[in-house]
Formats: structure tokens, sequence, C-alpha cells
């Protein structure tokens, strides 16, 4: 019984040690109450990118980790945004084992807002402080999609009445302003 109790302790463990890779393209779910902000910005498809190892000690992303997203507009323009584990904005990572489940790794990624205001044609100071959250799931040694998929934006002194601000979420980020939906065509 002890030895079956320290294997199972074991297992996540596994999955330490090696890298993954996920990827994710489509277009942006029409759910919930904030459906537009696609439409809006002329937003046509998105990808994304997600490699990315785990540290054992720290419980988070290991060096040399990245996520990198890229939106393609209706007019055929394109933007992207790479977010990294380590560097001058890096990623923070929620990583939990989940009983029976596997390990889910839940990144969020701060988008400069600056960068973030040339995909939909705004002053920095009128976007906010935009997240990229990502979620992956590791279960028998693979990597997965996970469930949380989207973009949330946090409010600024500066925002006023910009577009963006009907789409702030709550200090505690719960709400996506856009959610990423599977399947559609990627850039």
């Amino acid at each position: 019984m002890k030895a079956l109790a320290a294997l199972l302790l074991l297992l996540p463990g596994l999955a330490w040690a090696k890298s993954y890779e996920v990827s994710d393209a489509g277009d942006f779910s029409p759910a919930g109450y904030r459906v537009e902000f696609a439409d809006r910005y002329a937003w046509k498809s998105y990808r994304v990118d997600f490699r990315f190892g785990l540290d054992p000690q720290a419980r988070a992303l290991s060096r040399g980790s990245k996520l990198k997203l890229k939106i393609e507009r209706l007019d055929g323009r394109r933007w992207s945004y790479t977010c990294k584990s380590r560097g001058r904005d890096p990623m923070a990572a929620n990583v939990n084992y989940l009983y029976g489940k596997g390990i889910s790794v839940v990144v969020t990624c701060a988008i400069r807002p600056r960068d973030f205001a040339k995909s939909v044609g705004l002053y920095p100071e009128d976007v906010g402080l935009p997240r990229l959250v990502f979620e992956a799931l590791i279960q028998d040694g693979k990597a997965s999609l996970g469930p949380q998929r989207g973009l949330y934006f946090l409010a600024t002194p500066d925002l006023g009445s910009s577009d963006v601000a009907a789409y702030v979420s709550p200090p505690d980020a719960t709400n996506f302003a856009v959610l990423f939906r599977s399947g559609g065509a990627g850039p």
C-alpha cells in the first residue's frame, strides 16, 4: 500500500522533465455578453503556439518557454505577440496537479499596451492592461488544450471612456472579453 501511494505521488513528477508543445487555431467565440470585440476590431482568426517545459523545484515554467499569439484581421493584415517565461514581462504560470486528470498549466501573459494598441488601431492609453490566458493539460506524458483560452483587460486610470473600457474585467480577471474557439481557420 505504501509503495502504491509513493508511486501516485511520483507520477506528476514524471511530467516535469519533458518539454511540451500545444497549438490552437480558430476564431472568436460568440458566447457571453461580450461577443462583439473581434467584430469591432476586424479580427478574423487567431493562432496560438505554446512551447513549454516545467521546473519541478518552482512548480513553474522552465527557461525558454514561449507562447506566441497571431491575430489575422479581415483586411489580411496580421499582428503577433510573443510571451516568454523569462525577460522583461515574463508569463505567470499556475501549475496544478488535478487528481485523475494530470497537470493543468494556466499561463497569463501581460501584453504591453503599446503593442496591443497596434492590433486594434487605438492609442496605448486606450487599451488598459491586456492579458492573454492559455491553458494546457498534461496527461500521460502528452499536452493538450485546456478550456481557458482568451483575453481579458484590466483598467488603468487613463482608460476613461475608451472603446475597450466596456470590456474591462474585475480585478480578479474572471471574465474574458475575448474567447478563443478552436477549429476555425487560423492565420
